[in-house]
């Protein structure tokens, strides 16, 4: 094997501003106001100063859910800016998905430029799309430039904040589409304060009601400040740790090559017989996806060792790397991929206060107290929970069934899930029914069904006996009589479905089987193809799905964790990293929402949310 130590070269440029307002950019054909967090800011205080809802700040700006930071940028919408759209023929097999990353926009942006089409495409279609080629005021990447020039001209004296709060009350009317849990994101307010204060009954509330909306209200004042002597300061390490900007980076990527299981292949000993190690040619695939995400990041700017270590998955030789004088300089750790061995790793990283991103998906409790640890691989909950979200947003006036169970695991995820719609439901939501199986005819399921809607049974057993018990009466009842033989009857399950073989491509087509997955691949979307033809052209193979995610996650983690710039969309992976609070790691919040119908795969949606985590699951049970 050979050495796969690179060297690459650095420009990086610190983004950290500490001006509040600095200039305007025009992103997906909106102008925004950027805007640095300072001392003493406030989402409802950001609300006032702009003039623009809660609600839309964060969802320009994810982060600012989990609370602001000083030095943090905001793009703040403050307008329509003029409209730069050129024509998109839509070709076979082409989703809005694929169409919105070819031209770097939402998949929001196409349907608010093409009304209509949320409800599907047809070949040739004609769609509005944003012209990247257009002339516009000031971009995002030259903002960034002319903060960070700014900045390199402040001197060390700064300006802080001082906010006195006092209490307010405002009487506020109630908008048409809004719930209490709408309005309580919107006001940063407790749903339970907003029932106290209104005497609401049943938690329901109708469009021109006033209520009464209890917060805080902010006068900031500028101060003028001396930089304080560094004896002054409390380390926040535990907190929110900060990382020095450098110019050469170390990164070591820890895999189980297992060397010394595959002599014959790698002497050149071999014959058709011949095979690698499974964990060798899954961690090869890995490899060699990270080695093409390297060559992107050198043309982003980055300058880094990088060392691929062969962990052989065992604890022993992972302790002796770690004593090792190359492991002193690291700055970032990518793997390993044995669960002993990830535990080992975030304690050394939490130690030595170095960033560790784990590749796989792990137990929520190595990210308790440990803010050093990103998860790009979203947890089981997270899966749960977006498919309950999809769920509220699409089906919310459906017939909606979720399957009971003994099982206690199975018992937990089905409150997170009911827990989860409830949150994100609508006013006059169709209620979530909870009901058994009944017995093997069906004739329970088949008289829950509603020939003049969607009858949506969600289930989320993992085990394959409980699984086929409820297909097989799913099918019976579906069987039962003629008169639902047309009705459409549709089945949410988990990711984890798809390795049952038992459960096959004919349940999965007669009930359009819907579920929540870590990540999607679209072998025909014209990333997906770019990225084939480049991985034939550098190692003469063809990729796997295990380097398609070495390439997104190398990607990404190097450019934001290392280059501070944000590359959320891979190839076949989205990220959306999210701290469950101050103090611990971080989970990649991001699910794809997918069905199978006729014999393929649809992607549905992507949904990004943290809201519905409590602290207490990043508990030692998870």
């Amino acid at each position: 094997m050979r050495n796969f130590i690179c060297s690459i070269i650095l420009l990086f440029a610190s983004l950290a501003s500490f001006s509040q307002e600095s200039g305007e950019v025009v992103r997906d054909n909106k102008v925004y106001k950027i805007h640095i967090v300072e001392a003493g800011n406030t989402l409802y205080g950001l609300h006032n100063k702009y003039g623009v809802e809660i609600d839309d700040i964060i969802k320009e700006n994810p982060e600012a859910a989990n609370g602001l930071r000083i030095g943090q940028k905001l793009y703040i919408p403050t307008g329509q800016a003029p409209t730069y759209t050129k024509v998109h023929i839509v070709e076979k097999k082409e989703t809005l998905f694929g169409i919105s990353r070819q031209y770097n926009c939402s998949v929001d942006k196409l349907i608010e430029l093409n009304p209509g089409v949320e409800n599907g495409l047809s070949i040739g279609q004609e769609l509005k799309v944003p012209d990247p080629n257009a002339d516009r005021t000031e971009t995002v990447e030259q903002a960034d430039q002319r903060i960070t020039e700014e900045q390199d001209n402040k001197t060390e004296d700064s300006v802080r904040y001082e906010v006195d709060f006092s209490d307010s009350v405002i009487t506020y009317e109630v908008k048409d589409g809004e719930t209490l849990y709408s309005i309580s994101r919107r006001f940063m307010v407790p749903v339970k304060k907003l029932i106290e204060d209104n005497d609401i009954r049943r938690n329901k509330i109708k469009p021109g009601q006033e209520i009464k909306i209890a917060l805080k209200k902010e006068r900031i004042e500028k101060v003028e400040v001396k930089p304080i002597a560094e004896k002054d300061t409390i380390p926040q390490d535990t907190l929110s740790p900060t990382f020095e900007i450098k110019d050469n980076y170390n990164v070591a990527v820890l895999l189980p090559l297992r060397l010394q299981e595959n002599g014959d292949a790698l002497s050149g000993m071999y014959d058709e017989d011949t095979r690698l190690d499974q964990l060798t040619d899954i961690s090869l695939d890995f490899l060699m996806g990270v080695q093409l995400a390297l060559d992107s990041l050198e043309q982003l700017g980055l300058n880094a060792s990088v060392q691929f270590y062969d962990t052989r998955g065992d604890i022993e030789r992972l302790n002796s790397f770690f004593e090792s004088e190359e492991a002193r300089e690291l700055d970032l750790v990518v793997g390993p991929f044995y669960p002993n061995l990830i535990e080992k790793t975030a304690e050394w990283c939490k130690l030595r206060k170095v960033r560790m991103v784990a590749v796989t998906k792990i137990p929520m409790k190595i990210l308790k107290n440990n803010p050093y640890v990103y998860s790009v691989v979203p947890s089981e909950l997270t899966l749960i929970a977006a498919m309950a979200e999809y769920v509220a947003k699409v089906h919310y006036d459906d017939n909606l069934f979720i399957i009971s169970s003994k099982d206690d695991e199975t018992k937990s995820r089905i409150e997170l899930f009911k827990s989860v719609y409830a949150a994100n439901a609508r006013e006059g939501a169709s209620k979530l029914k909870l009901m058994g199986v009944g017995n093997s005819s069906g004739r329970e399921l088949f008289n829950a069904i509603d020939e003049d809607t969607v009858t949506l049974y969600i289930c989320l057993e993992n085990e394959i006996k409980s699984i086929m018990n409820f297909v097989n009466t799913l099918n019976a009842a579906k069987n039962y009589s003629p008169r639902v033989s047309k009705a459409k009857v549709y089945l949410v399950g988990t990711q984890e479905w798809l390795d049952y073989e038992a459960f096959n491509s004919y349940y999965r087509n007669r009930f359009k089987f819907h579920y929540s997955s870590s990540n999607y691949l679209n072998y025909d979307a014209d990333s997906t193809v770019s990225f084939v033809k480049h991985y034939r052209s550098k190692f003469d193979a063809d990729p796997t799905r295990y380097s398609v995610h070495g390439f997104d996650v190398m990607l990404q983690s190097g450019a934001k964790l290392l280059l501070g710039l944000d590359r959320s969309n891979g190839i076949m992976d989205h990220f959306a990293m999210s701290t469950l609070r101050k103090g611990h790691g971080y989970e990649n919040m991001s699910a794809f929402i997918s069905k199978q119908d006729e014999f393929e795969i649809h992607l549905l949606d992507i949904i990004e949310n943290s809201d519905y985590i409590e602290e207490t699951s990043a508990g030692d049970n998870q």
